[in-house]
């Protein structure tokens, strides 16, 4: 199982992350969406269910349910899985056996939305190898983005936008951005920061196989390349360098 764990402030890019992994068949999990069902349920702002969340529950009430939903999809993954694969085996007396296996890919998951350093340790306390992945955009063009997506969580007032900044930096999200594994800069053009995304996709969360190659394919052709006879050498490097003859010495120029 590998577990990876976005952060960033509001309108740097997060959910850009979580949908082209998703296209790749990763499982995504939204920290944000549980904070906003309970803003549903206390009809509030998603800012003041976060804080009413972690004054009742504690500061790791958002995380320990990341963990039970990551542990329940793959417990259920695991049982529901119907692909088999079936080998052959040969015993010693010549008897071929057959043995059922289950063909199970490696679950990958992301958490989107850490905000805080005791998130952090929970979830390596939980699964091994954790990564986090920080993304930073300047204000200005975090504020723009917000204004284009028109979310109900989000602003078209500045002042309120930087107040909900100073929120989410209240939790300790500087110190989990300062300490991430890896640090993508959403700064410029879209399409230039999916593909910047597309490589740690493809490099480091879901790499891709690589196709067999067979070496022996080619063990029957001749080999093209000329084999020098180790022979010819035998004369050299059995000279002894003490044995040499002295006039060769005294021939040449001392300087």
């Amino acid at each position: 199982m590998k577990v990876y764990g976005i952060t960033g402030l509001p309108g740097s890019g997060k959910s850009i992350i979580s949908r082209l992994a998703k296209n790749e068949g990763v499982h995504i999990i939204s920290m944000g969406d549980i904070v906003r069902k309970e803003a549903e349920k206390q009809n509030c702002s998603s800012g003041v269910a976060a804080v009413n969340l972690r004054k009742k529950y504690g500061n790791n009430v958002i995380a320990e349910r990341c963990v039970e939903e990551i542990q329940n999809h793959s417990r259920d993954r695991l049982n529901n899985q119907s692909n088999t694969l079936t080998k052959v085996y040969t015993t010693k007396n010549q008897k071929q056996s057959q043995r059922k296996f289950k063909r199970v890919e490696q679950d990958v998951y992301i958490i989107e939305g850490i905000r805080s350093p005791f998130e952090v340790n929970i979830f390596r306390r939980n699964f091994k190898n954790f990564k986090v992945i920080a993304i930073h955009s300047s204000p200005d063009t975090r504020f723009n983005r917000l204004k284009r997506r028109k979310r109900s969580d989000d602003s078209t007032d500045f002042k309120t936008f930087l107040e909900r900044d100073r929120r989410e930096l209240k939790f300790g999200i500087g110190n989990v951005i300062a300490t991430a594994d890896f640090m993508l800069i959403n700064d410029g053009p879209i399409p230039i920061f999916k593909n910047v995304v597309r490589g740690l996709i493809d490099h480091e969360i879901k790499p891709k196989r690589k196709p067999y190659k067979n070496h022996k394919k080619n063990k029957n052709k001749p080999n093209r390349k000329h084999r020098k006879n180790p022979n010819n050498y035998k004369k050299h490097n059995k000279q002894n360098p003490n044995n040499r003859n002295k006039k060769d010495f005294r021939n040449k120029r001392r300087y």
